[in-house]
């Protein structure tokens, strides 16, 4: 059926598309330098599996299961024809259940397509900003459909034959076309073949622009996702760089760049945001997008190599608001569920660096906190020689390993500053001592010798200040011939494991929610003794999204006779955040505070007793509680805490 017009026409289609990709990865290679081409077979499998089973967008319900069905509706007819050009040819049995196939996928992209369209302008959730662009592609969508299945039925009116019986759709469209004579009848058929046709070489010469744009950059972005230790963000090479952080969008990398492409607005990141949530200005789908719009309005400068004298700026200009930057609790919630594998926390945490080292601009109380965390290696301020006073203060004596003493041991237990200084948790920590000496386990800790693990100066973009910190305590760590460390803070697990390692710090460092259930299972542990609880767990979100650990604590606790575990709406790698990460911790919140609404979530279940695993949370929950004046009708324990009064 196709004529000279119609090869000229897809020539023109592959040039576009070819166009429009030279002119999007010209945009891409304005970022920096970053290495995600490691082990490019195991990314292109790994991609390919996750999209052809849409594993991630199909936790979204019901619009993840839509989109899948609008996904089969295209890649199964698109297999068929690459099959097609190979010369594969099907015996007649498989050809007519193949076509029925192919009819029974488009109806199910009909129907998926339908669904999605009502959600967004029916039902309007607050997450999807519909824009002209989603009205062209819903109706390419649909007229691409409508004219492949009149297409099939005025075919099947031209000749039908028993075989049409299994493309019912198409058989039942066909007698409407049935009156027409056969030349008017192949005339109809071949003019609607051919708008197919062109609708099909209009989607593909516009795909690198518009809403299918995310067909080809969301795939790349899920070839080059990160692979590396999850949630660590990259170092900086303080001796030899020029500038630190992204003040100008150029400085991101050229992957932080494909993000921007490849973000779809579908608002999943923005349903998840904590501090969205309670009405803060931050919103992570609004990041990418002004970030985006910032590229645009800047690359035709870059273009021409004057990037330098465009006006506007990426921070407080038309782009991302410092507000906005500090606002965020690096849950890495909005990371979880973007189905792109777009890294929002890493921008704003290169933002962040670039007003912090670049222009010495923070919040207040973060000047203070880098200040304690400079002088007295902790963020509250609390003299450096008084490290080790919550030993005596909570009558436990670990063993402090010194080099003079070569020690033999076979783990560190890694105090962390609320530990050592925070007056609630130094009571966590005393008894996860007792249960250690309990079990008989060989343990020490640094003492004096132990600094602040740079958590808080990294996050809130001190790199500086973190990497000097890091580096003293990796020194300190290897002096005493440190294998393996017990952190009971999720912050200093995720420095320690994931991002000590850049500068020579290789330890195993388990968190004490893992370590203690290996213990029971050892039966190192016996938990002979009641506790008539009813306990919900709140997931921290450095342990449950940056580890990964949700299922251990829940062993743990129902390791312990007479407990209840009662879960909350939101929970496991779907939590909801207590407010105190990426530096919030020790910074004002305005509006609704996001700890009050996870502690009236906790108080919903009933329960007697709320637990945590992170020192963080157990101070943003407790607080929570005397924020409604239920602090003496519900207890906030620690899983060390439970351990310990379950021994005999």
């Amino acid at each position: 059926m196709g004529n000279a017009f119609d090869f000229g026409l897809i020539v023109i289609a592959a040039m576009v598309f070819t166009a429009g990709m030279w002119l999007k990865t010209l945009r891409i290679r304005f970022g920096e330098a970053e290495n995600r081409t490691d082990r490019i077979i195991d990314r292109i499998r790994d991609a390919l599996v996750s999209i052809g089973t849409h594993t991630k967008i199909r936790k979204e319900k019901p619009q993840g299961d839509m989109h899948y069905l609008l996904f089969l509706a295209f890649m199964v007819p698109l297999s068929v024809i690459v099959l097609v050009q190979f010369g594969v040819r099907l015996p007649s049995v498989l050809g007519a259940l193949l076509s029925f196939t192919l009819e029974i996928v488009a109806v199910c992209g009909i129907y998926g397509t339908t669904m999605l369209a009502i959600r967004r302008y029916r039902d309007k959730p607050e997450a999807l900003d519909s824009k002209c662009e989603d009205a062209v592609a819903y109706v390419v969508l649909y007229a691409i459909f409508a004219t492949g299945f009149l297409t099939e039925g005025m075919r099947i009116a031209a000749g039908a034959s028993p075989a049409s019986l299994l493309t019912p759709f198409g058989f039942l469209l066909s007698f409407p076309f049935g009156v027409f004579p056969q030349t008017t009848l192949m005339s109809l058929l071949e003019g609607m073949w051919r708008l197919h046709l062109y609708l099909v070489l209009f989607t593909l010469a516009t795909l690198p622009f518009g809403k299918f744009s995310h067909i080809v950059f969301g795939t790349l972005n899920t070839i080059f996702r990160n692979r590396g230790p999850k949630g660590a963000f990259a170092p900086i090479d303080i001796d030899n760089a020029e500038v630190f952080g992204v003040g100008q969008v150029e400085l991101f990398t050229w992957k932080q760049l494909l993000d921007l492409d490849a973000c779809v607005r579908c608002g999943r990141c923005q349903e998840k945001c904590p501090a969205f949530a309670t009405d803060k200005t931050l919103n992570p789908k609004k990041i990418i997008q002004d970030i985006k719009t910032h590229l645009s309005a800047k690359t035709p400068a870059l273009l021409m190599g004057k990037g330098d004298e465009f006006e506007d700026t990426l921070i407080d200009g038309k782009g991302v608001q410092q507000d906005d930057i500090w606002s965020c609790t690096t849950c890495r919630h909005c990371m979880e569920v973007c189905p792109m594998h777009i890294e929002h926390v890493d921008k704003i945490v290169d933002m962040r660096r670039h007003m912090v080292l670049m222009e010495g601009a923070m919040p207040q109380e973060l000047v203070l906190v880098n200040k304690n965390l400079e002088n007295n290696f902790n963020p509250w301020g609390v003299g450096w020689s008084e490290r080790n006073d919550w030993m005596r203060r909570r009558s436990v004596a670990p063993r402090i390993l010194t080099e003079e003493e070569n020690p033999k041991f076979d783990i560190l237990l890694w105090i962390g500053c609320a530990g050592s200084f925070d007056d609630r948790y130094q009571r966590v920590v005393a008894s996860l001592v007792k249960v250690l000496d309990h079990a008989g386990i060989s343990y020490g800790v640094l003492g004096g010798g132990e600094k602040c693990c740079g958590d808080p100066a990294r996050s809130t973009g001190n790199e500086y200040l973190y990497q000097s910190l890091a580096m003293e305590n990796i020194e300190t760590m290897k002096g005493l011939g440190v294998t393996k460390i017990l952190a009971p803070c999720p912050h200093c697990l995720k420095t320690l494991s994931t991002e000590y390692p850049q500068f020579g710090g290789d330890f195993e460092v388990v968190h004490h929610s893992t370590y203690l259930l290996e213990l029971v299972a050892e039966h190192r542990l016996h938990l002979n003794k009641d506790m008539p609880r009813q306990i919900t767990l709140h997931d921290s979100c450095y342990l449950s999204r940056y580890a990964d650990i949700t299922e251990e604590p829940r062993e743990l606790l129902k390791s312990v006779g007479g407990v209840e575990l009662v879960e909350m709406e939101r929970s496991g790698t779907d939590n909801f955040c207590c407010g105190a990460g990426g530096g919030r911790m020790f910074m004002e919140e305005e509006g609704e505070r996001i700890n009050n609404v996870r502690t009236n979530e906790a108080l919903e279940t009933g329960v007697d007793t709320i637990c945590s695993a992170c020192p963080f949370c157990l101070t943003m929950l407790s607080d929570g509680l005397k924020a409604v004046g239920k602090e003496e009708d519900v207890a906030v324990l620690d899983l060390a805490e439970i351990i310990e009064r379950a021994l005999v």
